[in-house]
């Protein structure tokens, strides 16, 4: 039977950090004359959580795409660390204004992103970052204009410890209930279970599909240790508002009225302080990429892009 809807075809590669040394996996499609897209992945995420049904779109209206594993995640090198970490007890310092140790911070993972733009070669690529990759964004928007163009967050936050709390499920599932065990198939039902509590009940996720990523996501690299680390770098470095508040690039800012994990606030605390920046706000969407809004995405991204 002939496939009516090929999957995109990736090409896939490693560079190393011009900043920090990391040694970073990375994947492209589209043409090599479009304009580029930076893809910036969320908490825990592999690239390759930027599926082919937001992706196709993009391609479709001439984009090149880059997508990236970020540091301890993926095939990227993981943190080399002894430092024990405690996520429930850092945010509660950050909460009350606190500082804590950690083992890198948002910036760092920045400076990572800005290196392997030098490194492949990037010619003022566009930013689209996600949630945790929208706060990373943020800061190489604010500390390399000179290397990108425009910025576009998504379902992201400034992180400052004053914005709404997530839900009570949302914690629970994401932060407290762990899975039974490392094995795959307790692994995909805790990521059915996080995605679920955290997805938009407007566009309620296929389980089938969302159990089938969750396994390609897991042969391909599960790392656990690195999703902790990530976590408590979130938390730790607090907020980011002194980078929000000096992005010059021209942004715009995507959310779902019904996000349980970031909630609406979050990007609106980016709208305000990025000077003529624009906020698309989707009724139904929750913290993830249902498969019936990638037009609208595309649309969007497009129209801040092109102008």
């Amino acid at each position: 039977m002939k496939h009516s809807n090929p999957p995109i075809e990736w090409q896939q590669g490693f560079a190393r950090s011009t900043t920090t040394g990391l040694n970073m996996a990375w994947e492209s499609a589209g043409p090599t004359d479009g304009e580029t897209i930076l893809l910036v992945a969320g908490l825990g995420c592999q690239l390759t959580m930027w599926n082919d049904d937001f992706c196709k779109p993009l391609l479709e209206r001439g984009y090149r795409l880059m997508r990236f594993d970020n540091r301890d995640i993926g095939l990227t090198d993981q943190h080399p660390t002894n430092m024990k970490v405690n996520v429930p007890a850092t945010f509660l310092r950050n909460k009350l204004g606190l500082r804590t140790p950690t083992n890198y911070k948002l910036d760092t993972m920045a400076d990572d992103a800005i290196g392997l733009i030098d490194a492949l070669g990037l010619q003022r690529p566009h930013l689209l970052g996600i949630s945790m990759g929208g706060m990373i964004s943020q800061i190489v928007a604010a500390k390399a204009p000179e290397k990108v163009g425009k910025l576009v967050t998504l379902m992201s936050s400034t992180n400052h410890p004053k914005l709404p709390m997530p839900t009570p499920n949302v914690l629970h599932n994401m932060f407290l209930k762990k899975p039974k065990s490392t094995q795959i198939e307790d692994v995909v039902e805790h990521v059915e279970r996080v995605f679920t509590a955290i997805g938009s009940p407007g566009f309620p996720p296929d389980p089938i599909k969302l159990r089938e990523r969750a396994r390609l996501s897991y042969n391909r690299a599960y790392k656990p240790a690195g999703v902790l680390r990530q976590t408590h770098c979130v938390v730790a470095t607090g907020s980011i508002e002194e980078y929000t508040k000096a992005i010059k690039v021209p942004t715009c800012v995507i959310h779902g009225l019904d996000d349980p994990l970031l909630k609406k606030a979050c990007s609106e605390r980016i709208a305000k302080l990025v000077p003529n920046s624009r906020l698309h706000l989707i009724k139904g969407l929750g913290h993830d990429l249902p498969e019936p809004l990638a037009p609208t995405f595309a649309e969007i991204i497009h129209s801040h892009f092109a102008t």
